[in-house]
C-alpha cells in the first residue's frame, strides 16, 4: 500500500514508505533511551520471568607470562608449559570496543505497511537507534543489509563516520523491482544467517531485524550456531494488517507494478487470517525460546521505544528527559 514520505516535525521516528538518511540521523536523540550496553537477556513469556546478563565485551589475547601464585589455572597455557617445563598462563585484556552488528532484512515482504510506516522503514529506524546507542558507548558498529538479491556487508568499526555509512547504505535499499533468484534450494533468509555466521567475530552482539518470513529448520540451525558464540536478539517486525484484517472490506494492494483487490467480507475468513498469523508468531517464539534467544515483536503504531526497552530488559532503568513519545505522535 502506498504512502507519501512524512517526517515527524518533532524529530521522531520515520513515517511513510521511504527510508530517509536525514530522518535516521535526526532520531539520534532517542538513542539515549536505549543504553544497549546495559541490556539483559529477556526470554519471552512462555519461559516465565527470566532475565540474565549478556556476555558484554569480549576479550583479546594479550601475552603469555610465567605463572604466579593466585593466577587462575583455567588460563594455563599447557603448550608453553610443556615446552619450557615451567608453568605459564595466557593473559587476556578486555576489548575496548564491543562489536555490535545489526542484520536488517529488506526483502520485498518488508516493503509493506498500512499504518504509519512500511516495515522496512521501521526496521531502518531500529538499526539507526541501535547504531547511535552503540556509538554512545564507544562500541564498534557493523551491519549486514540484504534484500531479495543483494547484500551490503559493513564490518564493525568505531566512530560517527561509521554510523553515517550504515545509515547511508540503508537509504539505498529502497524497493527495487527485481524478481528474486529462486534457482537455489536454500531460502534467502537462511543464506543471510549463514553469511552472518561467517562474518561475525565471537563475542559480538547481533540484532537480527526481520519479519521472519520463510523462517525454517535451516534458519533455526544457523541461528543456533550464531548464538553459541554471540549474543543474539531477534526483532520481529509486522504490520497491523498482517495480524488482523479490520475492518472487513475490500482493500487495494500493489507491489509497485501489479495491483489487485483483496476482498474480505467474511468474519470466518478474517478469523482464519488472524489465527494463521498468531500460529506463525507462536512458532517463531517457540523456536527462539528453544535457542535461548530473546525476541521482540513490534509494529509501526506501537510505542516503539517502550517496547524496545522492555524487550531489552531496560524497563527498570530511569528514562532521560527526552520525550519518549516524540517518535509516536
Amino acid at each position: 500500500m502506498a504512502f507519501n514520505q512524512i517526517n515527524d516535525s518533532r524529530g521522531g521516528l520515520s513515517k511513510g514508505a521511504l527510508i530517509s538518511t536525514d530522518n535516521l540521523v535526526s532520531i539520534r536523540h532517542l538513542a539515549k533511551l536505549l543504553p544497549i550496553h546495559k541490556q539483559k537477556k529477556v526470554l519471552n513469556e512462555m519461559a516465565g520471568i527470566h532475565t540474565s546478563n549478556l556476555r558484554g565485551r569480549g576479550v583479546d589475547f594479550s601475552e603469555v607470562r610465567s605463572y604466579q601464585p593466585g593466577d587462575d589455572i583455567r588460563a594455563m597455557d599447557w603448550r608453553v608449559t610443556a615446552r619450557t617445563q615451567t608453568p605459564h598462563i595466557k593473559v587476556f585484556r578486555e576489548e575496548r570496543e564491543r562489536p555490535v552488528m545489526a542484520v536488517c532484512d529488506l526483502r520485498s515482504s518488508m516493503f509493506f505497511g498500512t499504518q504509519h510506516a512500511f516495515k522496512s522503514v521501521l526496521a531502518a529506524d531500529i538499526v539507526s537507534l541501535l547504531s547511535w546507542s552503540a556509538l554512545n558507548n564507544g562500541d564498534r558498529i557493523g551491519a549486514l543489509l540484504f534484500d531479495d538479491n543483494h547484500e551490503t556487508d559493513i564490518r564493525p568499526k568505531p566512530g560517527r563516520k561509521q554510523v553515517m555509512h550504515v545509515l547511508h547504505e540503508l537509504s539505498q535499499f529502497q524497493q527495487v523491482q527485481e524478481q528474486a533468484d529462486v534457482t537455489t534450494n536454500t531460502s534467502r533468509l537462511a543464506d543471510m544467517l549463514r553469511h552472518t555466521r561467517r562474518v561475525t567475530r565471537p563475542g559480538s552482539t547481533i540484532y537480527f531485524i526481520s519479519d521472519w518470513q520463510d523462517f525454517d529448520e535451516d534458519c533455526e540451525r544457523q541461528l543456533y550456531q550464531i548464538s553459541k558464540h554471540n549474543d543474539v536478539v531477534a526483532i520481529h517486525i509486522f504490520d497491523a494488517f498482517e495480524q488482523n484484517i479490520l475492518p472487513l472490506g475490500s482493500y487495494p494492494l500493489t507491489d509497485g507494478k501489479q495491483r489487485l483487490q483483496l476482498e474480505c467480507y467474511s468474519k470466518s475468513q478474517g478469523l482464519e487470517h488472524q489465527q494463521a498469523f498468531e500460529q506463525r508468531q507462536q512458532t517463531l517464539k517457540q523456536r527462539t525460546l528453544k535457542l535461548g534467544i530473546p525476541i521482540i515483536s513490534l509494529q509501526a503504531q506501537d510505542d516503539i521505544i517502550t517496547v524496545l526497552r522492555k524487550g531489552l530488559g531496560l524497563s527498570q532503568i530511569a528514562m532521560s528527559k527526552v520525550d519518549v513519545n516524540k517518535g509516536n505522535k
